[in-house]
């Protein structure tokens, strides 16, 4: 007798759809059988023909913590996930003290413990300040990722110049790490950000030309062609331009080592919105126009992008209330972890994305990518039973009263998206249901790099 049994579910994978039940014992996938095969189970769970997918993989959350919980804290992030049907979420290294050596990384694996809702992994970062220390990030942590800004972020956090860029993915690739890299170009941003202030521009539109479309293209080619010389992979995070995601994909084609990551806000927003939402549509890299955001549902079904990331980075609404009157006085970043399942099921209901496409990018491709496909990423006998039952036929208005993030503001407020998680099981067990969170603080357990984790046993 198993455990658990899912029945009457309609199961998506990366590649094919078909009805058939999941059973599941200690937490793992054991038995996946047609739709009159029923082991004998202890529980047996009639999902009545909803679709079951494999729970999705954010490797872009800023949990704020440890550090800034005034803006975010590690059980309200991952419960924000939960519902959002995301069953493995990845920390980026901008906590306080940020996680640029082996003791800070060590502190944040012990500040998370016991606290998550969901199951998480740590990527650490690589700075102009610790370029001596990345190979021994890499090979004496569990970390998913080195990440890099080629612009300026956070004072804590130092941006790296072409120097110690070439050097850390020259290092990246003498151990066969991997890279994420923020691709803007500092310089111009600087230029046009000290122009507009001397023009008198304190308006919202006045942030998005500080972030020219020119200085987006350069610094990725500029990251493509670093990479390329090193050899090292590396993931372009948040390309939401399409012209940008051309160049990947022609550097992807001659042999670079290189994923592009999306957002659902670039799926979701325009430019000309920022005029309405002021700061809190105000993040980096910005929004185009809408024929871009239009374009790139097309490169999105059409596998120019190979994951996704919420790049949930909350802060209070009275520091985003800050750029009501002046734009360059908020602080750059917007919560999402809760909303990325919503924005792309929507999006296959309009016939812009295909299931199986969704799930490549929500689960199959990050866990791959960053090494948790040993336990994650698909439904499979043997692996972790992360589990999102998904109502395609639920129409709901996203409404204040259902964020579960500690910052209760969202762009996505009142917007109406078809298709949603109703029902989240991390390693076997309900963790959200129908945007309640019902599982408890503490069941999360932090998850390794595949090579790593071998390496330990």
């Amino acid at each position: 007798m198993i455990d658990k049994l899912l029945i009457n579910g309609v199961i998506v994978s990366h590649t094919e759809t078909y009805r058939g039940n999941i059973g599941i014992e200690n937490g793992k996938i054991c038995a996946i059988t047609a739709p009159d095969e029923r082991p004998v189970a202890r529980e047996v769970i009639d999902v009545k023909g909803k679709y079951v997918i494999p729970g999705g993989i954010d490797s872009h959350i800023h949990f704020q913590d440890p550090g800034f919980t005034e803006r975010e804290d590690f059980e309200s992030g991952t419960a924000a996930a939960a519902v959002g049907g995301v069953t493995t979420g990845i920390s980026h290294p901008l906590n306080l003290p940020p996680v640029v050596d082996l003791e800070s990384y060590e502190f944040t694996v012990k500040a998370y413990e016991n606290r998550g809702y969901i199951d998480y992994g740590i990527h650490a970062g690589g700075t102009a300040g610790n370029c001596s220390l990345i190979e021994q990030l890499w090979t004496d942590t569990g970390a998913t990722s080195i990440k890099m800004f080629m612009c300026f972020s956070v004072a804590e956090f130092p941006y790296v110049k072409d120097d110690a860029l070439y050097e850390i993915l020259t290092k990246v690739a003498a151990v066969d790490g991997l890279a994420m890299i923020h691709a803007e170009n500092n310089e111009l941003i600087q230029y046009h950000e000290k122009r507009l202030k001397a023009e008198g521009r304190k308006d919202p539109m006045a942030y998005l030309e500080s972030h020219c479309e020119e200085g987006e293209l350069e610094s990725v080619k500029r990251a493509l062609y670093y990479l390329e010389i090193t050899g090292a992979k590396g993931v372009i995070l948040h390309s939401g331009m399409c012209s940008a995601l051309r160049e990947i994909r022609a550097a992807k084609q001659r042999g670079v080592k290189v994923y592009a990551e999306c957002c659902p806000h670039f799926l979701t927003f325009n430019d000309q919105d920022m005029a309405e939402y002021g700061p809190y549509l105000k993040f980096s890299p910005v929004m185009r126009d809408e024929k871009n955001r239009q374009e790139l549902w097309k490169l999105l079904e059409e596998g120019y992008i190979q994951t996704m990331g919420s790049d949930h980075s909350p802060y209070t609404e009275e520091e985003k209330r800050r750029g009501m009157m002046n734009i360059w006085d908020a602080p750059n970043g917007i919560p999402g972890v809760q909303m990325t399942m919503p924005v792309l099921l929507n999006g296959v209901n309009e016939g812009k994305l295909s299931f199986q496409r969704l799930v490549e990018i929500t689960s199959w491709n990050p866990s791959r990518i960053y090494g948790l496909d040993y336990c994650k990423g698909s439904i499979t006998i043997g692996k972790d039973a992360d589990l999102v039952v998904v109502d395609m036929d639920k129409k709901h208005t996203f409404a204040k009263s259902d964020i579960k993030s500690k910052a209760k503001w969202s762009p996505y407020v009142g917007k109406t998206f078809k298709g949603w998680p109703v029902m989240t099981f991390v390693r076997g067990e309900v963790v959200a249901e129908n945007g309640n969170v019902i599982g408890k603080a503490g069941f999360g357990k932090y998850v390794e790099r595949k090579k790593y984790a071998e390496k330990k046993r």
